[in-house]
């Protein structure tokens, strides 16, 4: 089985077609969208609608569960709240009744997929680094487990020993045998590891390899979109910076 996965699409519509034009070119049985399909971006009823005609996988994250009041929103800046409050307002019903059959965390194919962390998925803990690893290794029974949220690809392996290892993933990733692996795939929609570009993973369980693709869209018509939309200008302003 060969897996596309992506996350974090984040109502850009740009870079989901942009994706779907990759995906083309790209062979793979499933595609899997590990959450916060709104949040930030203008066009949040045309993603959903692509996503759930196209996607086989599709998880939750906050910002889904955040424009239909399921998630405290406490934490959010006041960026992220705006857009939120925007949101709620612009689903149509039919998006709202999608968003909320999905949940944050599923195991499939052999596969655990969440948005977040396995360890209390709805609690929108960060993975950012082998020290986050522990925790979250043990709540797996899986051997691959792709997750986003960060909007900042990473590859956690676990060796034998338990001894942890992080890596910045670049191209192909080759997943040993009796290793266990936490891979965060990026963001679609707003990278912030420094590159614009949106991130996708092509995850092949015959071959057990990993292969990650960046790609280019079309950011200004997205960042003119969030501007005419009224939302705030640092959304937009940030895609251009991947931060």
């Amino acid at each position: 089985m060969r897996f596309l996965i992506f996350s974090d699409v984040h109502s850009n519509l740009e870079a989901l077609r942009a994706f779907e034009a990759l995906a083309e070119g790209i062979p793979h049985d499933k595609k899997a969208c590990l959450g916060d399909l709104v949040g930030y971006c203008a066009d949040p009823n045309p993603c959903l609608n692509w996503i759930r005609e196209h996607v086989d996988i599709v998880l939750a994250g906050n910002h889904d569960y955040a424009a239909l009041g399921k998630t405290d929103l406490a934490y959010f800046n006041p960026y992220a709240l705006e857009s939120c409050h925007w949101t709620r307002k612009a689903l149509t019903k039919k998006s709202a009744k999608f968003l909320s059959t999905l949940t944050a965390e599923q195991v499939a194919g052999g596969v655990h997929w969440t948005h977040a962390s396995p360890h209390e998925p709805e609690e929108w803990h960060y993975i950012l680094s082998r020290v986050d690893g522990r925790d979250n290794f043990d709540q797996m029974q899986e051997a691959v487990c792709f997750f986003g949220h960060t909007h900042q690809p990473l590859v956690l392996e676990e060796t034998p020993d338990g001894g942890i290892n992080e890596s910045i993933p670049r191209g192909r990733v080759p997943l040993k045998e009796g290793h266990r692996y936490l891979i965060n795939v990026g963001s679609l929609g707003q990278p912030r590891d420094g590159d614009p570009r949106p991130t996708c993973v092509l995850y092949d369980q015959e071959l057990q390899e990993v292969e990650f693709h960046r790609f280019e869209y079309d950011i200004s018509r997205t960042q003119k979109k969030i501007r005419q939309k009224g939302l705030p200008r640092y959304l937009a302003d940030r895609l251009s910076q991947g931060m």
